[in-house]
C-alpha cells in the first residue's frame, strides 16, 4: 500500500516540475508552443494531483473504519 501512496503521490508531482522546466527552457528560447503544450501538461498534472489525493483520502477513511473490526 504504500508503495501504491508513493506513487500517487510522485508521478503527478513529477510531470508537473518536469514541465515548469520545459517550460522556463521554452520561453528562454521563444517556443511559444511548446511553453503553451508545457502549460496544457501542467494543468493536467495538477488535475492528477487532486484526483489522487482525494482517491488516497477515501482509501484512508476506508481503512480507518476496518481497523475496529474483527
Amino acid at each position: 500500500m504504500r508503495l501504491i501512496r508513493l506513487w500517487l503521490w510522485v508521478a503527478p508531482l513529477s510531470m508537473l516540475a518536469l514541465a515548469v522546466l520545459f517550460g522556463v527552457l521554452a520561453v528562454a528560447e521563444g517556443r511559444w508552443g511548446l511553453l503553451a503544450a508545457m502549460v496544457l501538461l501542467a494543468l493536467v498534472a495538477i488535475g492528477l494531483f487532486v484526483v489522487q489525493w482525494r482517491l488516497l483520502k477515501r482509501l484512508r477513511e476506508m481503512e480507518d473504519s476496518d481497523d475496529g473490526e474483527v
